[in-house]
């Protein structure tokens, strides 16, 4: 298995969904890394988005898979503090494919 994709759900309501790549290709180690989450507009700025990474993170160990790697666009503060809140160390920021913002690179270690 190369990937897993979870849904996150509280109190019977899907809030949002992570999507973990246990092997990186060439645009995933540019641009989208091991983990990619999302929280539905409605319930974000509730914590969400910081437990969905955690507990990515906690299955990426579970497999030994470290370090793990974090993007979010330059421009999502919300997303760049939930990754820092949660341990990130910002590698660098880099140009995004044609049309597309720049990334922040974070590594989980």
């Amino acid at each position: 298995m190369t990937h897993a994709d979870l849904v996150a759900e509280v109190d019977g309501v899907i809030v949002g969904r992570s999507s973990i790549r246990y092997e990186l290709n060439d645009f995933l180690r540019a641009q989208g890394g091991h983990i990619g989450y999302a929280v539905r507009p409605h319930h974000r700025r509730r914590g969400h988005a910081t437990q969905i990474l955690r507990q990515s993170l906690e299955v990426l160990r579970a497999r030994d898979v470290t370090p793990v790697l974090v993007t979010c666009d330059d421009t999502n503060v919300g997303s760049a503090r939930v990754i820092e809140t949660v341990g990130g160390i910002l590698e660098n920021v880099v140009p995004g494919e044609p049309g597309m913002p720049s990334k922040r690179r974070y590594w989980f270690t």
